[in-house]
């Protein structure tokens, strides 16, 4: 597989082994995972939302004879399951909000509810991440767990700025990287209220504070959770 960010880009390449010519393909799946040469994620997210449609059906039928508590577990071994895997990697994807259409039809299965209803109140009264809630707390998580390739701005510097707990952003240009693990880690860290910053020496206490932030507010989209206004961050840690 030849990775580009420009589709349209192909440099010849010839691979034999022995007398065998080796094809290059366009796609790939490892471990569950469809890759893609360029990167876009398309078809692995096109495969995450057949299988949650399949599920939302099972979960139709089920809905008139479980009660809320059982259709909330259900969804949680295997809805939720089926959208964490991975979601690091594809999550930050164009594409993804074919996902989370899907999803927000499912909650409104849960919850008994019109098409036209917004969900945004019944992932918090539910207690579920939305797509790209999940997406930023995945993410978050990996910053906290591996802070040893991760430098803060006080480690560069001793001033004390409102800003010395948040993680150095390199100088990178390129939008693929920007869209990584690694980049997007550091923004988001960045992006956090004050008070989670604090405790993220503490992985437990973070982990928990991050999950009842992210779950009081239900973003529909990373941006919303950049652009989010500074009152939201108030009584966090309350």
């Amino acid at each position: 597989m030849q990775f580009s960010s420009n589709i349209s880009y192909r440099s010849p390449v010839n691979i034999q082994f022995i007398d065998c010519k080796i094809n290059l393909t366009n796609s790939i799946k490892v471990l569950v995972i469809i890759t893609e040469s360029s990167l876009t994620w398309k078809k692995h997210i096109d495969y995450i939302n057949s299988k949650l449609n399949s599920l939302g059906y099972i979960l139709r039928s089920l809905r008139s004879v479980l009660s809320l508590k059982i259709i909330k577990q259900i969804y949680t071994s295997y809805v939720h399951s089926v959208l964490d895997y991975g979601i690091m990697l594809w999550g930050n994807s164009s594409y993804s909000r074919t996902i989370f259409t899907t999803q927000k039809r499912t909650v409104r299965i849960i919850m008994k509810a019109k098409a036209s209803d917004s969900c945004q109140a019944m992932f918090s009264k539910l207690g579920i991440l939305t797509l790209y809630s999940q997406y930023i707390f995945s993410i978050l998580m990996f910053v906290v767990k591996n802070k040893d390739i991760f430098t803060l701005n006080v480690e560069l510097h001793k001033i004390n700025t409102r800003h010395k707990l948040d993680s150095h952003v390199p100088s990178i240009n390129l939008t693929k990287v920007q869209k990584g693990v690694y980049y997007s880690g550091i923004t988001l860290f960045n992006y956090l209220p004050l008070g989670i910053k604090k405790v993220a020496h503490n992985t437990n206490k973070f982990k928990h504070e991050l999950k009842k932030f992210l779950i009081k507010n239900s973003f529909y989209s990373v941006e919303e959770y950049i652009d989010r206004d500074a009152t939201y961050d108030i009584g966090v840690l309350q």
